[in-house]
């Protein structure tokens, strides 16, 4: 530091070297601080400006030349305008002293810098004409000119350069003006054979065509710069790999840029169309260089030379597809006819798919993902368009029924070779699928492409042409090899399975080919009851579980699947997590989900029949998959599932829950569209009830009485997985009531015959037995347990959450016939939620009990003691800011008082334990909820929210859409209920007199709302505060000018809507508004000035109206 406190070269020279030289770290970073504050200063114009005329040394150099940029992006504004021409002098005779042993970070720094000055200078009027005249003169800068006039449009664009959309369209009309200007200097630089200059070159066009907006086809010449690209592009073998890139980064900026033509493009499209197929030529004769290599070392060094570059060739193939996407679909033409839907286009695409190894991958393959998702929807969605243009067409005009069709079906053979292709990349040829995620997530991608590819092709067709390469594998296999199992070929056909996993689930569940049947037989079943891999266990038990209804129908088969599925699980039982082999812990899971799913579809089809196929007119016993294995599913499966405490809960979970469905299914009188006689399963299905419950029963009762220390979520300790597994099972049980509900059957008839009485009869006999014991079984076995869990556990946030959501599943299932419980469940909500914490999972069952019993005269008054016990403590809870911070709180709140208000409100409004005033006021503060962000109160900045923020503004919008929705019926029932006009109210309270009594109690609560509502609050000192719709107007209005999301507008709409009901137009409000109209009027049109005010305010660059 200098005398007067000024900064000199030196003292920024000191911190230089103790930041890049000095050894102690301590150092390092105050010198790092240090300077990042000097560049902030004023001083670092100058300081900067004399580090690079000093030229010292790399470091130096560097920081002067950062520093420079940094200065002139971001903190322009500090220099005068008198010194704008000095420095763009300044910088100009840098760039000339740049040489090619300049470092390439400095240079870069100071080309950035001269562009950064010419988008901020706006005097500086033609300044690419100037930076061409000043720095074309020699060689040595000219390379640098040409990144200068790269970085123009690239900062010129950029969000970080701070300009305004004025300035911006100026720089894009000078841009316009002076192209023509920058293209003849690169045509005449491209005649040089220097690769590093011709890189710079498509490095500027790529950006000219990515970033400007002005380049049209005229802008392309085909000589020089056109020809020279795909010159280099022919020539991979003697291309530099920078060289390579640049030049496909152009090619893929014209691709880009000739879809926003509006068909003036075809001229240069064809050109590009034309000399891009003859690139697949090039990308075959990497793969013949590859595999022709004498010797492993050679052919890796091919390897490592071609990969990237067939690379670019995926992504010119896949952005041609792209670009031509619409000739394609609409009127697709044979190869080789050079029409913009020249088919030649997907071979280039299934060139890079049909690759072999080594140079074909996964990675090469992946490029072209996005070009085939995006041509099959536009397929689908064109033949959809096509059909329904048919159908709304002339039944007369026959001829052209399936001419919009018929373009569609060229698509289908390549498509079709596309699966095959994608099929060679899917085989697992390690040990352990866990260990590769790179296959899992290729998998993945495949499964979502062939989604799309199946609306096209058909899941028949692909499947036919799956289960042909499977029999060819198979056949193969046996031809040469008499001895060959058929887990050898299951091993070879893995990858097929795979695929057929994506199509099983659409396909027809009758199999009228028996292709399903003659592989599940042929070759599933007996490869996986060898000593199968695990990873093709598991592959086999998605496809069992993607096959559920296929199954249902061949019940013979469905046995041995079944019991080969329980007895992967049963082998797994009792292995440590440490001691699992390869590929065991995902096959386990694999398989406990395909026993979800399988027992999730119950179809009550005849036993026997041929190859496991059912007969028709068969009257043998009717039964279903959890008839045929119930015990093998409860004590083999079930109760291994504490032995089992490394399997993922979500796949357990999915057991469960298709446990659930299928038992619900079977209590209803038919099955998959076959009638058949439930009783039996409704018999049985209390005892199942309580055996499949019994598992998760027992585990948590243990955990209680040996106080089993919690040791990691999702573990067996965990007493939420076991609470997880029986809130799936009750979860699916949300329609048992009606399953047992038979009494439209009189009406309804089998065929011919219709139900009789004494059928009726027993069918009612039969389900009120079921509803009694499955009732006595929740009371007397899984209530006593849930109990004691909130009792236990009760401390504990997240189980109180999942013990609520169980309880609301099981109220959900049984609904008022769980009313003698209701008490108890009530007792135990209040309990917990006072000695263990105020846990909003607590409110939310309350306002599922209100919604369940609610219409029940005798329950309510006890619902209400039960807001009276949770309203009072959470109020107290969200006053002053913790309101904002508790938005879940807020919504389960007032999704409680919304129910009460719907189904007790005058048992609700007339309860005097009940803080109405602030329960009123606390909902309109919740109206803001959402306005309390950057919107409201804070200063709009340009960083975007995160996730976190993003997250709590959907809670805090819920919030006060729940405190909403509250007052919208809080209004609607004070204007039916209320016997007094808002007037008389008035006048009363004004006159200060007594409010007469009202004749019922519903005229008695509305009353009490419309006392909030016109009756000032008590005065705080000399401040009147205002009344309650006062209030609520305020709040309405501020939350729509302050930024509350579009869509919570109806809500807020219907409360002003919900006020004007209720005043009537009276000469009270009428006044209250100033000019004789009615208050929603008056408020209207105050919302929308205000709103309108309120956005423009928030537009940066928008003048307010």
């Amino acid at each position: 530091m200098s005398g007067d406190g000024s900064v000199n070269v030196e003292t920024v020279l000191r911190a230089i070297d103790a930041l890049y030289l000095n050894p102690d770290t301590s150092f390092k970073e105050q010198a790092s601080k240090w300077l990042s504050e000097f560049q902030k200063s004023l001083y670092a114009w100058e300081i900067s400006d004399q580090l690079l005329y000093m030229n010292r040394d790399l470091n130096s150099c560097y920081f002067g030349a950062q520093t420079i940029r940094i200065k002139i992006q971001c903190y322009f504004t500090e220099l005068p305008t008198s010194s704008h021409e000095g420095l763009k002098n300044s910088l100009l005779e840098h760039v000339k002293k740049l040489n090619a042993e300049t470092s390439v970070p400095i240079a870069n720094q100071l080309c950035l810098a001269v562009a950064d000055l010419f988008c901020h200078m706006v005097q500086w009027q033609n300044g690419i004409k100037d930076i061409i005249e000043k720095l074309s003169g020699c060689d040595a800068s000219s390379g640098y000119l040409i990144d200068i006039l790269k970085f123009i449009p690239e900062e010129m664009t950029s969000s970080t350069l701070r300009l305004g959309s004025n300035r911006r369209h100026s720089l894009m009309a000078q841009l316009e003006t002076n192209k023509r200007q920058v293209i003849e200097l690169l045509s005449l630089r491209a005649k040089t054979p220097e690769m590093p200059m011709l890189t710079r070159i498509f490095n500027c066009l790529a950006s000219w065509w990515d970033n400007t907006g002005v380049m049209t086809e005229q802008d392309a010449p085909v000589s020089p710069l056109l020809e020279t690209v795909f010159c280099i592009l022919r020539n991979p073998a003697s291309t530099p790999e920078q060289a390579y890139d640049a030049a496909t980064q152009w090619i893929l900026a014209l691709l880009y840029q000739c879809r926003s033509f509006n068909g003036t493009s075809d001229g240069l499209l064809t050109w590009l169309q034309r000399n891009i197929y003859e690139l697949l030529k090039v990308l075959q004769d990497c793969a013949t260089a590859i595999a022709s290599a004498s010797s492993q070392t050679l052919q890796q060094e091919q390897l490592d030379l071609y990969k990237d570059r067939c690379t670019c060739l995926a992504h010119i193939f896949a952005s041609l597809a792209r670009t031509l996407r619409p000739a394609l679909v609409r009127q697709p033409s044979a190869a080789g006819s050079g029409a913009p839907g020249d088919l030649r286009t997907l071979d280039c695409l299934l060139g890079v798919l049909e690759l072999v190894p080594p140079l074909g991958s996964r990675e090469l393959s992946a490029i072209t993902f996005h070009a085939l998702h995006s041509l099959a929807d536009d397929a689908i969605r064109h033949r959809s368009l096509a059909a329904q243009s048919n159908m709304d067409s002339s039944a007369g005009n026959n001829s052209a029924n399936s001419g919009g069709l018929r373009p569609i079906a060229a698509l289908v053979p390549y498509f079709t070779r596309v699966v095959v292709a994608l099929t060679r990349f899917c085989p697992n040829n390690t040990a352990d699928l866990e260990s590769t995620d790179e296959l899992r997530d290729f998998r993945d991608d495949v499964h979502d492409l062939m989604q799309d590819i199946l609306g096209l092709v058909g899941a028949e067709t692909i499947f036919v042409e799956l289960y042909n390469h499977v029999q060819q594998l198979q056949m193969l296999a046996v031809s040469s090899n008499a001895q060959v199992t058929a887990l050898e070929v299951l091993h070879e056909a893995e990858a097929c399975l795979f695929m057929m996993t994506t199509v099983a689930k659409r396909l027809s569940p009758h199999d009228p080919e028996g292709y399903l049947s003659n592989l599940i037989s042929g070759l599933v079943l007996p490869g996986l009851s060898a000593a199968c891999p695990f990873p093709l266990q598991e592959v086999g038990c998605i496809l069992y579980m993607e096959l559920s209804h296929w199954a249902a129908c061949h019940p013979q088969l469905r046995r041995q699947i079944v019991a080969q599925l329980i007895g992967i699980v049963e082998k797994a039982a009792g292995v440590e997590a440490s001691n699992l082999q390869p590929g065991q812990k995902l096959a386990v899971s694999a398989a406990l989900s395909a026993l979800g799913s399988l027992a999730s579809v119950y179809r009550a089809t005849p036993s026997g029949g041929p190859n496991g196929l059912t007969s028709p007119g068969s009257e043998s016993l009717r039964t279903g998959l959890l008839d045929d294995h119930w015990q093998d599913l409860v004590q083999r499966v079930a109760y291994n599932l504490p032995r089992l405490a490394w399997v993922p809960v979500y796949d357990a979970t999915n057991f469960f829950a298709g446990i659930g469905r299928g038992m619900i299914s079977s209590i209803g009188s038919g099955g998959g569209g076959v009638d058949f006689d439930p009783n039996s399963s409704r018999q049985a299905f209390p005892s199942r009830l309580a055996q499949i419950c019994s598992v998760s029963l027992e585990c948590l009762d243990k955990l209680m009485m040996e106080n089993i220390a919690i040791t990691g979520t999702d573990t067996t300790t965990d007493p939420r997985v076991w609470l997880d597994y029986l809130a799936a099972l009750f979860r699916t049980f949300g329609c048992f009531l009606r399953r047992l509900d038979d009494g439209g059957k009189q009406q309804l008839g089998t065929g011919t015959q219709s139900i009789g009485i004494r059928e009726v009869g027993s069918l009612a006999q039969s389900a009120q037995t079921c509803l009694s014991e499955s009732l006595r079984l929740v009371r007397e076995v899984i209530w006593p347990v849930v109990a004691r869990v909130l009792t236990f556990y009760s401390s504990r946030a997240r189980h109180m959450e999942h013990t609520c959501r169980l309880i609301r599943f099981i109220v959900r299932c049984f609904s008022v016939h769980l009313r003698d419980l209701l008490p108890e469940i009530a007792e135990k909500i209040v309990v917990a939620y006072r000695t263990g914490g105020q846990h909003s999972s607590f409110l939310y069952l309350a306002s599922v009990l209100v919604d369940e019993f609610g219409e029940q005269p005798d329950c309510r008054f006890g619902l209400v003691r039960v807001y009276e016990a949770l309203g009072g403590p959470t109020l107290k809870l969200l006053d002053g800011p913790a309101l904002s911070q508790n938005p879940h709180t807020v919504e389960d709140l007032y999704r409680l008082c919304t129910r009460l208000v719907q189904r007790c409100p005058v048992a609700f409004l007339t309860s005097e334990e009940v803080d109405f005033n602030e329960l009123c006021n606390v909902a309109v503060r919740s109206l803001g909820l959402y306005c309390t962000g950057p919107g409201a109160n804070d200063d709009i900045t340009d960083t975007p929210s995160s996730n976190g923020d993003s997250q709590i503004n959907n809670s805090s919008s819920s919030a006060s859409a729940a405190a909403a929705r509250f007052l919208i019926d809080l209004l609607s029932f004070t204007g039916q209920a209320s016997e007094v006009t808002p007037t008389q109210v008035a006048q009363i309270i004004s006159s200060g007199g007594q409010l007469a009594t009202p004749s019922c109690p519903s005229a008695m609560a509305a009353q009490r709302v419309l006392v909030w509502l016109i009756q000032p609050a008590a005065a705080s000192g000399s401040e009147l505060v205002q009344c309650g719709g006062q209030r609520l107007v305020s709040a309405v209005i501020q939350a729509c000018c302050l930024g509350i999301s579009e869509e919570r507008f109806p809500e807020l709409a219907d409360i002003l809507h919900q006020l004007n009901v209720m005043t009537k137009n009276e000469k009270f409000y009428t006044r209250q508004c100033g000019n004789g109209g009615t208050i929603l009027t008056s408020v209207y049109r105050l919302v929308m000035i205000t709103l309108h005010t309120g956005i423009d305010a928030r537009e940066p660059g928008v003048n307010s109206r």
